[in-house]
């Protein structure tokens, strides 16, 4: 298992949002109360999309600055706690690795 404060790269996180239709609104009015950036997160990208009766469905893929995955990771939960105040909202956090970065965990070299 990887340890967050041993890798000493940039790391690239999935977090995954649900929240039932009839919420969106209010998923919507608390994004825009949340600050535009978090200390340690380089880039951060979100997708929208309509997940059928699961609702509204976000992907959020925040790449971290070198080093320093653990500490974006707090700033990251201290981001969405306030999401948990909404009836049926779900997240999902994943830590996602290069496909180069795969083969070499596995012992082999991708070219």
């Amino acid at each position: 298992m990887i340890k967050i404060n041993e890798v000493n790269r940039a790391m690239l996180i999935m977090i995954t949002t649900w929240c039932p239709p009839h919420k969106a609104i209010d998923l919507a009015k608390l994004y825009l109360k949340q600050p535009r950036e978090l200390p340690f997160v380089k880039k951060w990208r979100i997708f929208n999309t309509v997940a059928g009766k699961d609702g509204m469905k976000a992907y959020h893929l925040i790449y971290t600055e070198k080093g320093k995955g653990e500490e974006a990771a707090m700033e990251l939960n201290k981001y969405f706690f306030p999401f948990s105040q909404i009836e049926g909202f779900c997240i999902q956090s994943e830590l996602l690795m290069g496909v180069s970065d795969s083969y070499k965990a596995a012992g082999m070299k991708w070219e």
